[in-house]
């Protein structure tokens, strides 16, 4: 399947918004460093939980890895290892939802309707953080802070997310962001995939209950059934054999005892 690009994301992108430093991170002393941030933090939307990992080019090339769920197409992280992700396949509108992809947890949930939505909530729940909301940055205040990256991202977002954000106040407390963020998730629905294709051979001599371990070869045979049989993707019939065999195998090996 493929992904339709928010307009939004590409003229963030090519307008620089997302360029941290604005040269090659290793090219740069920390003195540098120092200096750049104090300066771009205003002018980049330098978000807690949020980095801009990949350019519009990432995105679209993307492929698979061999580790995501097939339709996944991660556009930023939240540096712990998780992944925002665009789903097309859940897509009922001109963009994409976003998936908040969790790596060490079974199943991702649905994050944003739109990228509009994800805007309004990263901004939000980086000032919900705390720190971005204390002392001053350079000759900003955060109140500045919070005043510019609202002006930045003001010509991509849906009326009622504006409406939210300008709700808050012009100096809103990490509580208040929180609380705000948290009524919008409240309201999207409830939707949930398995965010990372799963094992076709566990560690059988990890796992020494055989029920558990048939569990796991059953759910594992369900997602790449599902991907080979309801979605059409061949591609995964390999994983589905192997997935079959070592379940088969392991229902044998009981029958035998």
């Amino acid at each position: 399947m493929s992904i339709t690009i928010p307009a939004a994301f590409e003229s963030l992108h090519r307008s620089g918004r997302f360029d941290y430093w604005g040269a090659p991170y290793h090219s740069l002393s920390d003195a540098e460093r120092a200096r750049l941030y104090k300066a771009r933090q205003a002018e980049v939307l330098w978000w807690n939980g949020i980095e801009w990992d990949n350019s519009p080019d990432d995105v679209r090339n993307f492929t698979g890895d061999n580790f995501l769920s097939p339709g996944l197409y991660p556009f930023a992280g939240t540096g712990h290892g998780d992944l925002y992700c665009w789903y097309p396949r859940w897509q009922d509108g001109p963009e994409p939802p976003v998936i908040l992809y969790i790596h060490d947890e079974p199943e991702s949930s649905l994050f944003a309707s739109n990228f509009s939505e994800f805007l309004c909530r990263g901004l939000l729940r980086s000032f919900a953080f705390g720190d971005a909301n204390e002392g001053t940055t350079g000759n900003l205040s955060a109140k500045d802070i919070w005043r510019q990256h609202i002006a930045i991202i003001r010509p991509f977002l849906d009326p009622a997310h504006l409406q939210i954000l300008t709700a808050a106040g012009t100096s809103p407390s990490p509580l208040a962001c929180s609380e705000a963020d948290q009524r919008i998730a409240e309201q999207l629905p409830r939707r949930k995939i398995i965010g990372s294709q799963p094992p076709t051979q566990y560690n059988e001599d990890y796992i020494s209950d055989r029920t558990t371990l048939l569990r796991l070869y059953d759910e594992s045979v369900s997602y790449y059934r599902d991907l080979v049989v309801n979605q059409g993707l061949e591609e995964f019939r390999s994983k589905l054999n192997q997935a079959e065999a070592a379940r088969a195998r392991i229902v044998r090996d009981e029958a035998e005892k």
